[in-house]
């Protein structure tokens, strides 16, 4: 192992032996979501070549992912940020780094992490766009993971950045709720 700032763990210089997995794939859009979920199919896929990867590129090994609303408005060309199809869904996950790219120095092998979906999966743009959450594995460049926070389950983790972080910006910056008051919430499933 390799040994970088502050003591971090980085990536062995030498490629790990990854087994294969398996991904959600979805051929094309749908008529309704409904039907985009029945049209998915889960097929094999091959592990992430370190070698076709860009330097600071992290691979994370998928414990959990969300099942949102996005997710499924998606499979039917009905979200505004569109996957080519056939394309993997999962906009958020988490999961432990498996591999990292010698340039990724923040990224620590055996770290859990959240995979941030605006960078890295089928609402990102560009390279990432591809590996979505409903797969073994993701590739997402270093700063796309973040550190899952202690006392959270991958379950919980998958959700935070989009489910939480949604619930929050709607009860504490837009409803300006305070402390003492009481919320009556209608509905607590689906995310955004």
């Amino acid at each position: 192992m390799r040994h970088g700032r502050r003591g971090r763990t980085l990536a062995p210089m030498s490629s790990p032996a990854l087994s294969p997995g398996h991904r959600v794939v979805v051929p094309a859009f749908a008529e309704s979501p409904l039907d985009g979920v029945a049209s998915a199919t889960l097929e094999p896929m091959n592990a992430p070549d370190p070698a076709t990867l860009a330097p600071g590129d992290v691979i994370v090994r998928v414990k959990s992912a969300a099942v949102g609303w996005v997710d499924l408005l998606m499979t039917s060309g009905q979200y505004q940020h569109m996957a080519k199809p056939p394309y993997t869904p999962g906009l958020e996950s988490a999961g432990t780094i498996v591999w990292a790219g010698p340039e990724a120095e923040s990224a620590s092998i055996g770290a859990d992490v959240i995979v941030d979906g605006f960078l890295a999966g089928p609402r990102s743009l560009g390279a990432y766009q591809r590996w979505g959450g409903f797969a073994t594995y993701v590739v997402a460049p270093a700063n796309a993971v973040v550190p899952m926070p202690r006392g959270l389950t991958h379950d919980q983790a998958a959700a935070l950045l989009g489910s939480y972080e949604t619930a929050y910006h709607c009860l504490v910056t837009r409803g300006r709720v305070q402390a003492g008051e009481t919320v009556l919430i209608h509905g607590a499933s689906g995310a955004t």
